[in-house]
């Protein structure tokens, strides 16, 4: 069974971090965000870790006339270390990993909301200034790779 106590974070690198300034738009404009996220997880089922890698693709849009504003691509990798993870996958007869999805939902939710906090001070001074990744529901608004 799943016990988030034994699931730490043991490292994060920001791969990508891509902010474009498409138009000289005033800051009193009203704009508005879209946000597509993607998750791949990776498996090391010798060393009891997961591999995240969280790729954020995020527009700035104006309200007036739908003109895309800013774009920013983001791209984070996250090692966690799980004490349990022996208990928590097994291989089919082909030796593909199945995983506990309480796992795999609580990896990804993890992964999003520290980068919500990391992106909060990267956007400072920039288009993105202010904005706050929306909370959201990892389970149905993040395309995840994992099976279980």
């Amino acid at each position: 069974m799943f016990n988030p106590e034994l699931l730490n974070i043991i490292s994060y690198k920001l791969h990508k971090l891509n902010i474009d300034n498409l138009s000289d738009s005033k800051e009193s404009d009203d704009f508005y965000f879209t946000v597509d996220n993607k998750i791949d997880l990776g498996f090391n089922d010798e060393h009891f870790l997961i591999q995240a890698i969280l790729d954020i693709a995020i527009k700035k849009i104006s309200d007036k006339n739908e003109e895309v504003l800013a774009t920013s691509i983001i791209s984070i990798e996250y090692v966690f270390h799980v004490e349990n993870f022996d208990e928590l996958h097994k291989f089919d007869e082909n030796g593909v990993i199945s995983v506990d999805k309480g796992l795999t939902t609580n990896i990804s939710a993890v992964a999003y909301s520290t980068t919500r906090g990391l992106l909060l001070d990267r956007f400072r001074d920039t288009p993105f200034d202010n904005f706050i990744l929306p909370v959201i529901d990892v389970n149905k608004d993040i395309i995840t790779n994992a099976q279980s």
